[in-house]
C-alpha cells in the first residue's frame, strides 16, 4: 500500500493539473482574439412531468403484462411438472416465476413513481440548477471520490 500512495497521488496531480500547466512554458502561444459566439440556438423543450408521469405508467402496464405472460407460463410448467417430473420442467418453471416476480417490480416501482409524479406539483423556484461536484480523496490509507450533487 506504500508504494502504490506516491503513485495514487502522481495520478491525482496529472488528472487535476491543467494541459497548459504540464507543457512546456515556450511552446505556449499568446492568446488571440476569441472569435465571435455563434448564434443561440434555441434548445429543445425539457419533457414536462405530465409526459414522465405517462411513460412511466406506459413502463407500468408494459410490466404488468409481461408478469401476466411470465405467470401463466409458471403455471403452465407447474401443471407439466407435477404431470411428469424433470429437472428441465423444474428449471424452465422457477425461470417463468422469477421473471414474473421481477416483472411485478418493475410494474409496482413504476406504478408508484407515475402515481407521486401526477400528484404532485413541479414548485415554481428561482433556485440554481441541479449540479454534480465531484472531487477526488486521497488518505494515508487509501483513496476514493466523493460527490455532492445538489438540487
Amino acid at each position: 500500500m506504500k508504494r502504490a500512495l506516491p503513485s495514487l497521488a502522481l495520478v491525482l496531480v496529472v488528472t487535476l493539473a491543467s494541459p497548459a500547466a504540464l507543457a512546456d512554458p515556450s511552446s505556449i502561444a499568446p492568446a488571440a482574439a476569441a472569435p465571435a459566439p455563434p448564434p443561440a440556438v434555441p434548445s429543445p423543450p425539457s419533457p414536462t412531468r405530465t409526459s414522465v408521469a405517462l411513460a412511466s405508467a406506459g413502463v407500468a402496464v408494459a410490466a404488468a403484462g409481461t408478469a401476466a405472460v411470465f405467470g401463466v407460463l409458471a403455471l403452465q410448467n407447474k401443471s407439466d411438472f407435477q404431470s411428469s417430473a424433470t429437472y428441465g420442467r423444474a428449471q424452465d418453471g422457477n425461470n417463468d416465476a422469477a421473471y414474473a416476480d421481477g416483472a411485478i417490480a418493475l410494474a409496482v416501482a413504476a406504478g408508484v413513481t407515475s402515481l407521486v409524479l401526477f400528484l404532485t406539483r413541479d414548485a415554481v423556484s428561482s433556485a440554481p440548477p441541479a449540479a454534480l461536484s465531484a472531487v477526488p480523496l486521497v488518505t494515508a490509507h487509501g483513496g476514493g471520490a466523493g460527490a455532492v450533487l445538489r438540487f
